[in-house]
């Protein structure tokens, strides 16, 4: 493999300490540096940094890691491991570390990993290389409910981002990101840290940690439809960042026939990179219709599929809503749909019941929990979007389980159902998706209904039997492109803005609240859509035929904006309002 990135690693001044363990001072930081640990905007999915410093020297471009943006990552381990002992009280100190492909992923274990195991941790790795403990980062936050002895987990990993980026996301407890005080708290910490002491002589604990999570999807996905056509079909993964073995390994227990591209794409994003071409011939060469396109980390796919000889790329969006929409037409699946409120709305009228929320998983796991019955910490609730869909289309805004499980339970009396095992199903636009299984029965001695499920709770990203499902039901002759409504088209788009941007737009645009504009000659209901502690996240903008939302960016310097309006108009009409609010609220 011919990696895209060499980097060089500036020097840094270790001193000894005793045996086996060496020490290093952490010079204070600057503003700038104070605002990527703690940023203004929280960040929907762990923290992201830009690591490798990109120089041009003699007309080429090279690549450095600083020890300015190395201690970045160095504060931030330590300030985790500080506030999982005092939150565990220094019991059960142990630790899976994973990462993605990286070029910096090596380094970045290695220093996480001694920094931990100074601080009295046992260490646990992926079986991998020697030195390397590479896992998808849906799989990574899984195992933090897969084991029953590991309540701490780090992925590094930057997703979708450029590979001179890399990052942090952090499960404790349970497979949900980090957010809310508990966030805040550990930024707090890592702004503090003025030293870290390095145990070199430690050895990680080895688990096989894909083949648990492999296990676990294949009994989930015995529940919903039988995995059979795929068997000795031709696909081609593509995985953009090294070779996601656990998809791979999956899919070939299923019987399919499969072709690994080993080539690697910067930005590693297949919603913004994809080579037809050279697809197309690959997928010609192993006599195969159906491509899967992964992101570094897993969590945003594409498909690119070879229907009546011509070729078609589907975005999550179109992925998800038409794969719900077969399931519940032609299989009777009843699902409850929880979705990330700008996420493709072309599925809400066969679910049985549509909940939006805010972006992210912060936001979405909450429901899983609040269905399940789990407590959730109040600081998640409080800055959560979320909000039930009633009969009339309404949007119910809810900081409790009770009044959704309520609204189930009316919806199920009144289609007289004592007992169903609904299909849940989390998901946002951008390609996460969670499947599991709710079991709602009336108990017949209390005259109460209970809400359980067999399996463990994932309230995080965990597309994988969507992406298993989705391939058996286009491997037996469903077609996306006859499942959702083409007449209304779903993109998104974005306009740069640091985070003090972002704060001026959304506060500016507030007065609208409540209200209607026109832009170009078309009228939009305005509705804030806030969190449990009335902050505006994000804004709607509903005209006769078109539904727009913006919102600002967690992962990146931008507000996003999205639309699902008529096909030929759609790209113009966003285009018209991204401008309207640049040029009247910035």
């Amino acid at each position: 493999m011919n990696f895209l990135i060499d980097f060089e690693i500036e020097d840094i001044e270790l001193e000894h300490w005793a045996e086996g363990i060496d020490f290093l001072k952490i010079p204070d930081l600057t503003e700038d540096e104070k605002n990527i640990i703690d940023p203004i905007v929280a960040p929907t999915s762990g923290l992201r940094i830009q690591i490798l410093d990109l120089k041009k020297h003699e007309g080429k471009e090279q690549y450095l890691l600083t020890k300015r943006k190395l201690f970045l990552f160095l504060r931030m381990f330590k300030a985790i491991s500080q506030k999982y002992k005092e939150m565990k009280d220094n019991q059960n100190l142990n630790i899976l570390i994973f990462t993605d492909n990286r070029p910096t992923k090596n380094i970045l274990l290695s220093l996480c990993s001694k920094i931990f195991a100074y601080d009295g941790y046992t260490i646990y790795y992926q079986k991998d290389n020697p030195g390397e403990s590479k896992i998808s980062s849906p799989y990574g936050a899984a195992s933090v409910a897969l084991y029953n002895d590991i309540d701490l987990i780090i992925v590094l990993t930057a997703s979708h981002n450029e590979i001179s980026w890399n990052g942090i996301k952090l499960y404790i407890d349970y497979p949900i990101p980090m957010s809310g005080d508990l966030f805040k708290d550990i930024s707090k910490k890592a702004l503090e840290v003025k030293e870290v002491h390095l145990k070199s002589d430690f050895t990680p604990i080895i688990v096989e940690a894909e083949q648990k999570n492999n296990e676990y999807v294949i009994n989930l996905l015995s529940k919903v439809i039988e995995i059979s056509i795929i068997k000795d079909k031709n696909i081609v993964i593509w995985p953009y960042l090294g070779k996601a073995r656990g998809i791979v390994n999956l899919f070939r227990y299923y019987g399919a026939n499969v072709t690994v591209v080993d080539e690697e794409l910067n930005p590693p994003n297949p919603l913004k990179n994809i080579k037809e071409i050279k697809l197309q011939k690959i997928m010609d060469q192993a006599n195969s219709n159906i491509a899967l396109l992964l992101d570094a980390d897993r969590d945003r796919i594409v498909l690119y599929v070879k229907q009546n000889g011509e070729y078609f790329t589907y975005i999550p969006n179109e992925i998800y809503a038409a794969m719900h929409n077969i399931l519940a037409k032609e299989f009777n699946k009843k699902i409850i749909n929880v979705r990330t409120i700008p996420s493709d709305l072309r599925g809400d009228d066969t679910s049985f019941i549509n909940i939006l929320t805010g972006v992210g998983y912060k936001h979405l796991g909450i429901i899983m929990y609040f269905l399940l019955g789990i407590e959730v910490d109040q600081s998640k609730i409080d800055t959560a979007i979320l909000y039930y869909e009633d009969e009339n289309k309404n949007l119910i805004k809810i900081n409790k389980a009770t009044p959704l499980k309520q609204q189930i339970i009316k919806l199920m009396e009144n289609q007289q159902l004592e007992k169903y095992s609904f299909l849940m199903v989390f998901w946002e636009e951008s390609g996460g998706h969670t499947l599991n299984i709710l079991d709602v029965a009336k108990n017949m001695e209390t005259g109460q209904y209970e809400f359980k499920t067999e399996f463990i709770t994932i309230a995080d990203k965990y597309p994988v039997p969507a992406l298993v499902l989705i391939t058996e039901l286009i491997c037996r002759g469903y077609i996306i492109s006859e499942s959702i409504d083409w007449s209304v088209k779903g993109i998104n788009l974005t306009i740069p803005a640091v985070d003090e941007k972002k704060i001026r737009i959304m506060k500016n645009f507030a007065k609208n609240d409540g209200k209607k504009i026109k832009i170009k000659n078309k009228e939009y209901e305005i509705r804030a859509l806030s969190d449990n502690n009335n902050m505006i996240d994000i804004y709607q903008l509903k005209s006769e035929n078109s539904t727009l939302f913006f919102r600002p960016s967690g992962t990146g310097p931008d507000v996003r904006f999205y639309i699902f309006g008529k096909v030929g108009t759609h790209l113009d009409e966003i285009k018209r309002v991204q401008e309207y609010v640049k040029e009247n609220y910035v």
